[in-house]
Order: C-alpha cells, then sequence, then structure tokens
C-alpha cells in the first residue's frame, strides 16, 4: 500500500537534507519524507571551499580544517594567494550531514532507508517507486547526482587521507592545483589538504571526457608523494567521484531537480557548496509563499561563460594549465575567492577576460552563440 505525501526528497545529500530541515525549521503544513538508501554518517567525503567569518562559525562543528593561504604551481610558477575576507575550509561531510539527519530524526521527519527505481507524474501526484515501498506525493524534488553521460566532459577524482612518514613542509597552504603530473590524459592536476605536519589529503584530478582506472590516480597520487620527499604508512580513507561538467536543463523536467542535478554546481570548477545552500535557501523561501519552482542561482552571463572556458579547454589541450595559472595570476586573494565563489564584480571579470587568448575564446563564444 503507498503512503502519501505534500513533499517528498529524493536523496540525503546536501540538497536533500538542507531542504527538509529548511521546511521543517519554517512550520509550514506539509507532510515530508526524504528517500535516501544510505545512513549520512557513511557519506565519508571531504567538501571544500571558500567561507567568509559567518559561514566558518555556521559550519564549524563539521569543520576539519581552514587554511589562510593556496597555492596552484605548475613546472614555472607558484601563485600563492590569501585573502583578508575569506578562508580555505574542509567540511566532513559524513559529520555535516549527520546533523541535519539528526535534527530532521528528532523532529519526526521521516527517513526512507530504499532506493528509488522509477518517479512517474499520475494524476496531480507523483509516483515514487522504490525497491520495497512506493510513496506518493503533490511536488517531489530529485536531489540525486545527474546522470554522467559518455563523451562528455567531466571532473573526476580519486584521493587518500594519509599518515605520513615524514612531515608535511608547509602545512599552513593548501595545493588547490600543482600541473607538475601526467598531462596525457586531460587536464591533471595534483590537490592537496595539510591537516598537520603528520596527516594530509592528497587527490589526483582530470578534467577529461574519459575516467581513469583507480590504479592510474594511486599512481599519480604516489608519483607527487614522492616528488614531495613524503612517504605514508597508513591509509585513512578514500575518497573518488565523477562531476558532470555539461549544463543541465531542467526546464521541460516534470519532477523538480535541485543541487547539482538542479544546476547548482560552477560548469568551470566543479564547485557546489555554497551555490547548494544558496538554492534551498531561496527554493524554501518561494515553497513558504506557496511557489513549489527551484530558482536559478547561475546567471546565464556565468553559465555561458563557464561553457566557453570549458570548449576552449576541450578544444585546446596544450593551453589549459596556461588558462589557470594566468586566471590566479590576475586576481589578488579576494578576487580569487570571489570568483570562484559566483561573487565577482565587473571589475574582476574584466581582470580575467583581459588575461584570456582571446582567438580560442573568440571562436568558441562564436560557436555557442550559433548553437
Amino acid at each position: 500500500m503507498s503512503k502519501n505525501y505534500d513533499i517528498a526528497i529524493v536523496g540525503g545529500g546536501n540538497a536533500g537534507l538542507n531542504l527538509a530541515k529548511r521546511l521543517t525549521q519554517s512550520n509550514a503544513p506539509n507532510k515530508i519524507i526524504v528517500i535516501e538508501p544510505i545512513a549520512a554518517i557513511n557519506k565519508q567525503a571531504n567538501w571544500c571551499s571558500w567561507h567568509n567569518e559567518e559561514s566558518l562559525k555556521k559550519n564549524s562543528s563539521s569543520i576539519k580544517g581552514i587554511w589562510d593561504k593556496w597555492r596552484i604551481i605548475d613546472q614555472n610558477n607558484v601563485i600563492e594567494h590569501s585573502s583578508l575576507h575569506y578562508k580555505y575550509a574542509c567540511i566532513d561531510a559524513a559529520k555535516y550531514l549527520s546533523e541535519i539527519e539528526n535534527f530532521l530524526i528528532a523532529r519526526d521527519v521521516e527517513i526512507l532507508r530504499d532506493k528509488v527505481q522509477l518517479i512517474s507524474a499520475k494524476d496531480n501526484k507523483k509516483e515514487i517507486i522504490c525497491e520495497s515501498t512506493t510513496i506518493n506525493a503533490t511536488h517531489v524534488y530529485d536531489s540525486r547526482p545527474p546522470e554522467i553521460k559518455e563523451n562528455s566532459l567531466k571532473q573526476h577524482f580519486y584521493g587518500i587521507e594519509i599518515e605520513l612518514e615524514s612531515g608535511v613542509k608547509n602545512h599552513e597552504s593548501v595545493t588547490l592545483m600543482d600541473f607538475r603530473a601526467d598531462q596525457r590524459s586531460g587536464l591533471h592536476f595534483i590537490y592537496a589538504l595539510p591537516f598537520n605536519d603528520s596527516r594530509i589529503f592528497v587527490e589526483s584530478t582530470v578534467i577529461s571526457e574519459n575516467i581513469k582506472p583507480k590504479s592510474w590516480y594511486k599512481k599519480m597520487i604516489i608519483q607527487w608523494l614522492e616528488n614531495q620527499n613524503l612517504t605514508y604508512k597508513t591509509i585513512i580513507s578514500e575518497e573518488n567521484g565523477v562531476i558532470s561538467q555539461v549544463l543541465q536543463d531542467n526546464r521541460h523536467a516534470k519532477i523538480h531537480q535541485i543541487g547539482s542535478r538542479g544546476g547548482a554546481t560552477r560548469l568551470a570548477s566543479g564547485y557546489a557548496f555554497h551555490n547548494i545552500n544558496n538554492q534551498i535557501k531561496l527554493l524554501s523561501e518561494n515553497i513558504d509563499a506557496n511557489n513549489y519552482n527551484v530558482p536559478d542561482v547561475m546567471s546565464n552571463f556565468l553559465i555561458n561563460m563557464d561553457l566557453i572556458f570549458n570548449r576552449v579547454l576541450i578544444n585546446n589541450p596544450s593551453l589549459s594549465v596556461d588558462l589557470f595559472i594566468k586566471m590566479a595570476k590576475s586576481l589578488s586573494g579576494d578576487q580569487f575567492s570571489e570568483f570562484m565563489l559566483n561573487k565577482a564584480n565587473f571589475k574582476i571579470w574584466c581582470k580575467v577576460i583581459m588575461r584570456m587568448p582571446k582567438t580560442p575564446f573568440l571562436k568558441e563564444s562564436i560557436k555557442i552563440f550559433l548553437d
């Protein structure tokens, strides 16, 4: 026998759980269910981004690392930034999500441990067929990760958090991108978060159309560690994933899409945390006003600029590393943070655009316009 709800949220990640929390806090007369097969405590991941003082305070209980500086490196450059208004922080996803899940459980919000097989529109309601039951809801918000299409641009990665035998020389600075890595399989960089002088998270990240086997990323990480004269003795945890860098077009979707599935991931960088939280804040305000539509959090200008940038990466691989180096050189720490947080003003955009090679960007701009 099926159960009936006002709002069903499919997926218990940042978007799904935060929407349920905000709706619960608003005291709106909605019967809510969250459908998520995996308990939050088992969702081990590092969610990193730039945070101002207010955001650091708000998320303090789940932050596992904060840094004042970050670096972008290639064979000829080491660009180090710091900011007066932002710090780079790492959130423990399992702890962050568990806190929200516990909040919901304490307020009797139902969390169904089941896997969704099909969502369909049926009269004025939506039907959600799960492995063990069927749910009916007036409104459905699908927060599951978007499908990863073959032969499409994607950011794919594998990382390990390790305990070292030898100490990290500089644990006050994050390595955002170290391009001194094998570039034959796409734009490849090493990302490193030194939590202290003996514990570090190192990730091999590639932006390309084809995913590599796990052994390849691990080999790249070991090579990077050796080049830094670092030897690990224990693997504490592993993390891997794929982020679609394709525009999510949900204009004609019958089911509401939120989170990365709803276009909240920055196409050119893969950063999503603040975008998702902003989307959910605006959506919950809409629902309070009896408007169940998902708001846009990315401007058309930003989307088009990211699409152009990604197409330049695909069609001009020899320019890829230089594009990121030039962007980093053109901005101060505050400006770089705001650019990554989608808060860039006209001046910041002008500085970035002026440093980019004009011909390939113009060519891709024309192609997108004609498409």
